[in-house]
């Protein structure tokens, strides 16, 4: 009786979660739903109202507008989230500085390279464009710095607040500005005043802050000598993530990187939801623990593996329905279905090793985020260039799951010389979650809603 007593405990013990971790956890899943319930909704509206020419377009400008920020990352909010010296005024106030400082900056950089770009590209439209990127650095630079300081403190609550918020009057600016002018400035504008609400938002995250401009030296050479593994990680892992959507945006049409980009929107919502959590939760809490090691390994695999059979459950249901959920969109879009499937795996791979970085964040080893961003940036400038040429845009999809393999094996590496790795449960759940995926598509090709089994990952010619 003893002995099942205490088997009855253990088993308790791995399926019970803390209070407050299932707080945090409710917070962020709530906040994130939210988030993409009207981000899908504004999506699903733009395609009835824009050509996917338009997509294209305004995917390449995020793009580089993303890439020109990750270039002159220092990690400011991750500063403020691993530094003992957050809560001082003069650091906080170092930190925002810092990053007014950037986004003024950007936005000089972006006017200068703007020949350059418009060079390779060769399009007029874009050409006309690109000078309005420089808003977009300038809103970002003066976000307040209150968002990573909730986050150090573990505010879930405030920060899931902050994001439904934004999101509900993001997208309700952005439908407007293109409904009003369905064309590319009516996109355009749409994209700023959803740009200026987080940054008008954010100063309500903690109101009490005072912020002024600041540099403090010895604050301010604490953040540039932690951010330089950032800068490295931020620049590598931005090429990592968007070295697809640039090279295909000079080799194929906007109408063709715009369905690809559908194709992406809708598979990165499982990835980002890893991001997320990851910051948030998984990167603070390791940063705070107590124990390294082994005893962490058996402290995180438990929760892990919960995390793991939900996520797997969901994307295995994505890829078997794949070809019924974008029947959703506009017919022009419909093609994006045998991309799904490909860039969901790659979305799995991607959680995978999403929450492999922050946990080597949370100790204090930035460098395996630059190390694992680089293999796959490896991966994409090897195999997409084969792809495109045999296949066409389909096997961009192909070559991200590829890439993100070749940098799950490297932050793999490094977990392994810090002894914690899960190497084995994440074979395990991949595995998994392909076998269930199979498995749905062969139920609901036999009761008629979507097609054979057969068609998953298959990778057909199309430019």
């Amino acid at each position: 009786m003893a002995d099942t007593s205490t088997l009855r405990t253990r088993m308790l013990a791995r399926v019970h979660v803390p209070e407050a971790l299932l707080k945090r956890l409710g917070w962020a899943t709530s906040g994130y739903v939210i988030v993409q319930i009207f981000r899908f909704a504004t999506n699903l509206v733009l395609t009835r109202i824009l050509a996917p020419e338009l997509f294209g377009i305004m995917i390449l400008l995020t793009s580089l507008r993303v890439g020109l920020e990750l270039f002159t990352d220092i990690g400011i909010a991750q500063n403020v989230v691993s530094s003992p010296n957050a809560t001082d005024p003069r650091f906080y106030n170092t930190a925002w500085t810092l990053q007014v400082v950037r986004g003024v900056a950007l936005g000089l950089v972006a006017l200068l390279l703007m020949p350059v770009i418009s060079h390779f590209y060769g399009d007029p439209t874009l050409q006309k464009l690109l000078p309005f990127m420089t808003i977009f650095f300038v809103l970002t630079g003066c976000t307040s710095i209150g968002l990573p300081l909730a986050i150090k403190e573990l505010a879930i609550d405030r920060t899931a607040k902050y994001e439904a918020a934004v999101a509900v009057i993001a997208s309700a600016g952005l439908i407007a500005a293109a409904w009003i002018s369905p064309n590319i400035w009516g996109l355009l504008t749409g994209s700023i005043l959803a740009s200026f609400t987080p940054t008008v938002a954010s100063y309500f995250i903690k109101p009490g802050i005072q912020h002024r401009l600041l540099i403090d030296r010895r604050y301010a050479r604490e953040i540039i000598g932690f951010g330089k593994w950032v800068f490295v990680s931020s620049v590598v892992f931005f090429l990592a993530l968007n070295f697809d959507r640039l090279i295909l945006a000079r080799y194929v049409s906007f109408a063709a990187l715009g369905i690809y980009g559908i194709a992406r929107s809708l598979s990165d919502v499982f990835a980002q939801f890893s991001v997320k959590l990851g910051a948030e939760v998984v990167f603070p809490s390791v940063a705070a623990a107590t124990v390294r090691g082994v005893e962490l390994q058996r402290k995180l695999a438990h929760r892990r593996l919960q995390f793991q059979v939900v996520a797997l459950v969901a994307i295995a249901g994505f890829i078997a329905t794949s070809d019924l959920v974008i029947r959703i969109y506009d017919p022009r879009y419909h093609e994006a279905a045998q991309l799904i499937p490909w860039v969901a795996i790659a979305a799995w791979l991607m959680i995978l090793s999403t929450l492999n970085e922050n946990l080597m964040l949370g100790l204090g080893k930035p460098h395996y985020s630059a190390f694992g961003s680089s293999a796959k940036l490896l991966g994409l400038v090897i195999f997409l260039p084969l792809g495109l040429t045999h296949y066409g845009i389909a096997a961009a999809a192909g070559a991200t799951v590829l890439a993100e393999i070749m940098r799950y094996v490297c932050l793999s590496v490094g977990q392994a010389r810090e002894k914690v790795t899960f190497i084995r449960q994440d074979v395990l759940a991949t595995v998994t979650l392909i076998a269930l995926a199979y498995a749905v598509r062969w139920v609901t090709f036999m009761i008629g809603l979507t097609g054979a089994p057969g068609e998953l990952f298959r990778i057909t010619m199309y430019r």
